[in-house]
């Protein structure tokens, strides 16, 4: 094997190596707003630098691992960094939905390689004969995908920059603190600085590439992939300093099914509309519930039932709707009628749509899981069941 360990490909494989030390961190990180966005984008990278590293060294000659799902984990990038940017500043978190769109090129392009490889399976074992329009599908995908991957890019760093500017100093964190305010907005404009430079170098990297002038005998794609992995080495120390700073102190955790919860402070009239929909009208028996329907069920914005439920409330809406269902799934259990059903069964009639989702609610509310809380009961002769 003739590797050329040459000072740029040692130097990229210890930046990979670093950023991926610092992923997992940030995948482990609980206290850091965004923390997972971030790692995101930086596992990205560290599979770009390995990638690189791949061809740079001569490895690809005995290795086809960065063959298979090319141009796929970069589209990660833009809007893993735009979702970290949001995590920071924005006090309203994204619904399900809008994160899939965010990750919809990414999801796109995982999807389209995997058909392509399941396809050219059969091929190979001779179920269809498709060869010709495989072969096509992947010339196809190899044309379009580098040019895309930097329109996405462009596109959510360009977002990035506009919500940067229009989000005013208004995150939990600069509310508690507004020197810690003033931090969390300096380093998300460091992440913008190098978004921008980056954009920049990619840019002129495809236009090189593909009008072919590049006059030097070194590859045109060197100097962006040099600026990622000294971006890797940055982050792994700045960033490992900042999710130590820049964090979220966990709040008591309230629950609103309680009416003594607020006893003793005046609830806004925001709050009483949020409490009678739960209380009155069960709206948290719909599994579908959602803070925009209950938005309109109520006819108060969505900026300001977070904003309610965060000041008042000391929690976001899933954990408020999930504090009532958990209310309601002890009292279900007490009723004789629903011996018949498990413990699952009865969740669902609390709104409850996945035993995941049950399970970490109940733990989070009640301190023991929905099996061992159950058990209690029976030993201690309260249950209906």
């Amino acid at each position: 094997m003739n590797l050329d360990l040459s000072l740029v490909n040692i130097l990229i494989l210890f930046g990979a190596v670093q950023g991926l030390t610092f992923a997992v961190v940030l995948f482990a990180s609980k206290r850091h707003p965004g923390a997972v966005y971030l790692g995101l984008a930086v596992l990205a990278l560290v599979y770009n630098g390995l990638e690189t590293f791949n061809w740079s060294s001569n490895l690809e000659k005995h290795t086809a691992f960065f063959d298979y799902y090319p141009f796929v984990l970069i589209f990660l990038v833009g809007p893993s960094f735009y979702l970290y940017q949001l995590s920071l500043l924005s006090e309203n978190p994204l619904s399900r939905r809008q994160k899939l769109w965010i990750y919809s090129t990414f999801i796109f392009q995982f999807c389209y390689l995997t058909i392509c490889w399941f396809t050219y399976f059969l091929v190979g074992i001779g179920l269809t004969g498709l060869r010709p329009g495989l072969t096509l599908a992947g010339q196809f995908y190899a044309q379009y995908s580098e040019p895309l991957s930097v329109l996405v890019y462009l596109f959510f760093t360009g977002l990035s920059l506009r919500e940067f500017y229009k989000l005013p100093p208004r995150s939990e964190i600069e509310k508690r603190n507004r020197e810690k305010g003033k931090m969390v907005r300096a380093w998300v404009k460091q992440i913008l600085v190098f978004q921008i430079i980056l954009a920049l170098v990619w840019t002129a990297t495809l236009v090189v590439s593909y009008s072919g002038v590049w006059p030097f005998t070194w590859s045109e794609y060197y100097p962006v992939e040099i600026l990622l992995v000294l971006f890797l080495y940055w982050i792994a120390i700045a960033g490992y300093l900042k999710i130590r700073s820049i964090t979220i102190e966990p709040k008591r955790k309230r629950n609103l099914a309680d009416r003594e919860v607020f006893e003793g402070n005046e609830k806004s009239p925001q709050m009483i509309l949020l409490q009678n929909a739960m209380e009155s009208d069960q709206l948290y028996r719909n599994p579908e519930l959602s803070l925009a329907s209950l938005s309109e069920k109520i006819e108060v914005p969505v900026k300001q039932i977070s904003k309610t439920l965060n000041q008042e409330a000391g929690m976001n809406f899933n954990d408020f709707v999930n504090s009532y269902r958990v209310e309601a799934f002890c009292g279900e259990l007490k009723k004789p009628e629903n011996n018949n059903l498990t413990l699952l069964g009865i969740a669902s009639t609390c709104g409850f749509n996945s035993s995941a989702t049950f399970q970490r609610a109940f733990k989070k509310f009640k301190g023991v899981t929905p099996g061992v809380y159950f058990q209690r009961r029976e030993e201690m002769g309260e249950s209906g069941r």
